[in-house]
């Protein structure tokens, strides 16, 4: 992370009114423009922690000060630290059977038989929890971190050993060397890292589990298991979690236990992000753990009942002080996923890992409803003897940029995208592009594989920020107004309205089209008498002139409050963003007269998609403009492909 850029940890001393000494500062996250950052870090103390992969960082403040800094800059989002824990719970005694491991291992498919000559080897592997037993004689860690403050770090020489024995329970399942009862990892030949995120307390925050992930990053881990989880929504971990994606790791996190038996969306984040895979838990007979959330975001089942791994010495209280232990959870499925990760990883190198996780759903065992369900998922996970891939569809979102990557997208023979019933313009055979005012937003994708199969599922998209209260997502020009918002070439006004139906003037078009295409905006004098050199747009008027994108009228006037009209406005952009006209197609409009001034512009736009006519086949040239048209008209000379 830069310096001054993006995120930055804030203690706002010389920013605002000092508080009473009493009033209690408590730990948040900052994240927000360039701009707006620096004009902030120029009064405010050093920060406490800064980030290079994601614009986030930490700070202190008391209440005043966020209320302050919320009021002040509201573009800047302050997040607070949510407090994570595991996913697991101690397990019934359990009979033998089901807790050995070719029980265990011959439902998914991962006995030494079955995945040789693969075990893991080589691919690095690190388990975010409360740390991992480095005693243990069936765990080979090689290195580590501790991402908790260093006072709830593990004591002794090594910060990252485990004082909860979670992380060690975990470890075991992915990775641990086979034992004389029979127990062993899924995938024992890993280069095991331990990330100690959660305290001896079962607890940590949202900061230690970013500062782990970043840790993963900048050790080039190639997949990360989380059976840790919240129960709220976290912008800043998931925004680090896209940036760990991006460099191509897998991401398996547990489902979470919270179902109460009302069979509600009760998936947990991390689980609950599209980076991730979400695991949910079953038992050997294939039965969901009944604690086990459910949701649209489950996307694989595993063993995590009675689950017999290795644990702390010094934590087991079992009766055995063996250094094994039985837990249940999601948090006891997710290792078996990460472990079959590994597996592939190991025999395709090469692959991404959005391959990977499509392998890993298409060889997947279904279970319950046919298809992807709220339960299972795709199904039961298992290492696949022979690889298909299914196409799976990944999101990433940036402030209002929304784009949708659909995996083996040439095994596809149909795609299809809705947002709210908009269907959304593919840009290249599998990717989609779009751009969303801030709100959460239901959307279904729907493709049909070379082989005819149909896969239909729901996807859910969430903008982060404040949107115009009077204009609704519903309506027709909000992904315009989102694009040019996000590309700051349009804003709104006082009260976080954007006042889609007031007029706009002649001043107003030049500006913001000056700002697309890059014009000197630096006010000046102008050719025309009734722009005066003070006016806000007289650069962009003066720029516009000189470049030959607008004359003005006969009488030496260029009538800058005077609201734009349709036409005008399509002689403005087809000059400024050179918009080929074709005079072998005829007009399709009963009111645009060849002689028209803005005749082959109004063609131009209409031929390359930028705008259409009304439904009566007429295009009322002399019709002013609003805010709203306007912004799709702009958008769409802007960005024609996304918008046509």
């Amino acid at each position: 992370m830069r310096k001054l850029g993006f995120a930055i940890i804030l203690a706002l001393g010389l920013l605002l009114p000092m508080q009473a000494h009493a009033e209690e500062r408590t730990d948040w996250l900052l994240h927000g423009s360039d701009a707006d950052l620096q004009a902030i870090s120029q009064k405010v103390s050093p920060f406490t922690k800064e980030f290079k992969h994601a614009p986030l960082g930490e700070v202190q403040l008391t209440q005043q000060e966020v209320d302050e800094i919320r009021s002040h800059y509201p573009d800047v989002n302050i997040y607070p630290n949510r407090e994570y824990g595991v996913a697991a719970a101690p397990a019934a005694p359990a009979p033998p059977s089901q807790i050995t491991y070719p029980k265990r291992f011959t439902l998914i498919n991962t006995t030494p038989e079955a995945i040789a000559p693969y075990t893991g080897k080589g691919v690095r592997v690190a388990v975010l929890d409360s740390g991992i037993d480095v005693t243990h004689s069936k765990l080979s860690v090689k290195g580590g971190f501790c991402a908790l403050p260093k006072d709830q770090c593990a004591k002794g020489t090594v910060l990252y050993n485990d004082d909860l024995g979670h992380g060690t329970h975990v470890a075991g399942i992915l990775s641990a060397a086979k034992a004389s009862n029979g127990t062993m990892g899924v995938a024992p030949g890993v280069d095991l890292y331990a990330i100690k995120a959660i305290n001896s307390y079962d607890s940590g925050r949202t900061i230690d589990i970013i500062n782990g992930v970043e840790w993963a990053i900048n050790n080039k881990i190639d997949i990360l298991n989380m059976s840790i989880t919240t129960n709220r929504d976290d912008p800043a971990l998931k925004l680090m979690l896209e940036k760990a994606y991006a460099t191509g790791m897998i991401i398996v996190a547990a489902a979470g236990n919270e179902e109460d038996g009302n069979h509600s969306d009760s998936v947990q984040y991390p689980a609950k992000y599209s980076t991730v895979i979400a695991t949910s838990a079953v038992n050997i007979y294939k039965e969901r753990f009944l604690e086990a959330s459910m949701g649209p975001e489950v996307e694989l089942a595993a063993p995590g009942v009675d689950i017999f791994s290795t644990f702390p010495r010094e934590l087991d209280d079992d009766g055995k002080k063996d250094g094994y232990y039985e837990l249940s959870g999601t948090s006891m499925a997710a290792p078996h996923v990460s472990g079959i990760a590994a597996l592939l990883k190991e025999r395709f190198p090469e692959m991404t890992n959005i391959r990977l996780r499509s392998i890993l759903a298409n060889s997947a065992e279904d279970l319950g409803a046919r298809g992807r369900d709220r339960q299972f998922g795709y199904g039961l996970v298992r290492y696949p003897s022979k690889v298909e891939e299914i196409p799976m569809m990944t999101q990433y979102t940036q402030n209002g940029r929304v784009v949708f990557e659909l995996s083996n997208a040439d095994k596809t023979s149909t795609r299809q995208l809705k947002i709210e019933e908009r269907t959304i313009s593919e840009q290249s055979p599998g990717k989609w592009e779009t751009y969303l005012l801030p709100g959460t937003y239901k959307g279904k994708y729907a493709i049909m594989t070379n082989s005819g199969k149909q896969i239909q599922e729901d996807i859910l998209v969430k903008i982060e920020g404040k949107s115009y209260k009077d204009v609704s997502s519903s309506k027709w020009y909000a992904p315009q107004i989102a694009y040019l918002a996000d590309k700051e070439l349009i804003y709104g006004f006082e009260g976080n309205v954007f006042k889609p139906d007031q007029k706009i003037t002649r001043a107003e078009a030049v500006a913001i089209m000056g700002r697309a295409t890059g014009l000197n905006g630096e006010r000046s004098k102008t050719k025309f008498k009734d722009v005066n050199s003070n006016s806000f747009a007289s650069g962009y008027i003066q720029s516009a002139q000189e470049k030959g994108y607008l004359s003005g009228f006969p009488d030496n006037t260029f009538r800058p409050n005077q609201p734009v009209t349709r036409g005008e406005m399509a002689l403005l952009l087809q000059k400024a963003f050179t918009i080929p006209f074709d005079s072998k197609k005829a007009s399709p409009f009963s009111d645009l007269s060849p002689k028209a001034s803005s005749y082959e512009a109004v063609l131009a736009l209409t031929q390359s998609g930028v705008t259409k006519g009304y439904p009566d086949g007429t295009f009322k040239p002399y019709e002013s403009m609003t805010r709203a048209t306007y912004s799709v008209f702009l958008a769409g000379a802007e960005n024609p492909s996304l918008f046509r």
